[in-house]
């Protein structure tokens, strides 16, 4: 696996020795940005080819020009390349533009733009979603997948980021078995769904894992190559990583929200009540987090269902003992303004469930364009809000809004074409232990 860090001391790259063929490097995908905070930002693409060529940030208020501090490359056999690039000292609440210079360009490349976090607290508002098939190759002709027009939708809310909640691609057939299937699969991907490409250019990206970008259907722990797999996704995906964690989860703030991604896959077992499912290095480190944050709202992204016990599918609850041990932990130390956000079941709902004393939801959200499962009609959810299933094509939209300390989260359902399903607001005082009798009343109806 071609995976090099390098610090980068020059504005230029080059993919070529001297006296070698020059010829100009062409983007394949991108560019788009994925972690962006006060003052640092990642920035995605990919593009083939010898020769020089650069990537800087231009700010559009001060007019001035950023060079990336490092540079992240990954690489397949016929030396296409997936580049990573980390821009720090920028300003805050200033909107910067990825330029490129010595590339060739497609017919169309989309723009990229981006706002670092501001000083002065703001509404904010992103989007949602999970399970993006896209077929490729012979799998057009054996599973076609779905329009990608949601993904021309969601580009003209002008949301704040997204947040990829699992199942981003799907490895089909053997395309999980070697590097370089999985390479090709994540890039064709990029290069083949033009709408795709523009919408990920259109807001910061931010991503989770589950079974079918990871490995094949229901992947555990026991899948032979989830070390290639992990590099692959750090590689295709520019979030925050901490380069301790030898996984894809790691948490960001962005103003008074706070966002915990978890990966449900690498220690996975097989489903039982006393089964490993963050295992314990993860749920040590997401219990320490909460604790610690005093964030408005604690978004918890998962790849599976955490409240709907009904078993239909994955979800948490099958791994009995670790999931309530959570639960217990957030109700016991009144850990506020938790939120849940799931994907994974090709239908979409909330679920509300008060645990001692404590109000939890959990907001699942999907799919964005796989096919859907007519077996879901027949999960039964207790926990489900009246009104809120979903069984198509969708995304969703979550704003937080308000004054300091009297926050509200309203989480909106989308149809495919951009048409509101429905919406469930949630306030930041009802997130607390000792929720109010008239939600506990709700609850229990």
């Amino acid at each position: 696996m071609k995976y090099c860090l390098c610090a980068l001391l020059l504005l230029w790259f080059s993919s070529s020795a001297i006296g070698q063929d020059t010829t100009t490097a062409k983007i394949l995908a991108g560019p788009f940005a994925g972690s962006v905070t006060k003052t640092s930002a990642k920035v995605w693409l990919a593009y083939k080819g010898s020769g020089s060529f650069s990537v800087t940030l231009s700010d559009t208020l001060n007019k001035s020009t950023s060079l990336p501090s490092k540079v992240f490359k990954l690489a397949d056999s016929k030396g296409d390349t997936a580049l990573s690039l980390d821009f720090q000292s920028l300003e805050a609440g200033h909107t910067y533009i990825v330029t490129t210079e010595g590339l060739r360009t497609p017919l169309r490349i989309p723009d990229c733009a981006f706002t670092t976090i501001g000083d002065t607290l703001k509404d904010i508002d992103f989007l949602v979603g999970s399970c993006a098939y896209l077929s490729l190759g012979i799998m057009k002709a054996v599973l076609p997948g779905a329009s990608v027009r949601i993904f021309h939708s969601m580009a003209r809310t002008k949301a704040d980021f997204m947040i990829w909640l699992g199942d981003n691609i799907y490895y089909m057939g053997k395309e999980h078995s070697s590097y370089e299937k999985m390479y090709a699969c994540n890039l064709k991907t990029r290069i083949k769904y033009p709408l795709l490409n523009n919408f990920l250019a259109s807001m910061p990206q931010y991503t989770i894992w589950d079974d079918h970008d990871y490995g094949p259907n229901d992947a555990d722990r026991n899948f032979p190559l989830k070390d290639t797999s992990l590099v692959l996704f750090r590689g295709f995906w520019v979030n925050p990583y901490e380069d301790s964690i030898h996984q894809t989860y790691f948490n960001y703030k962005y103003y008074d929200t706070e966002f915990f991604m978890t990966d449900d896959r690498w220690w996975r077992d097989q489903a039982c009540d006393t089964g490993s499912f963050f295992g314990p290095d993860q749920s040590a480190w997401l219990k320490r987090k909460l604790l610690h944050s005093d964030a408005s709202f604690k978004f918890i992204c998962v790849g599976s269902q955490v409240l709907n016990e009904d078993n239909h599918g994955e979800c948490y609850a099958m791994y009995g003992k670790e999931r309530d041990a959570l639960l217990d932990f957030i109700a016991t130390n009144n850990i506020k303004g938790v939120v849940f956000l799931s994907g994974d079941m090709h239908y979409s709902e909330m679920s509300r469930h008060v645990w001692k004393g404590y109000p939890f939801y959990d907001f699942t959200c999907s799919p964005l364009t796989s096919p859907m499962d007519p077996s879901n009609y027949s999960s039964h959810n207790r926990y489900r809000v009246a009104g809120t299933v979903l069984f198509h094509k969708n995304y969703g939209r979550i704003k937080v809004t308000g004054q300091p300390g009297n926050r509200i989260c309203t989480i909106e359902e989308y149809n495919m074409d951009g048409h509101k399903n429905w919406d469930y607001l949630i306030r930041q005082q009802e997130l607390q232990m000792g929720t109010s009798k008239e939600h506990l009343q709700q609850d229990q109806k």
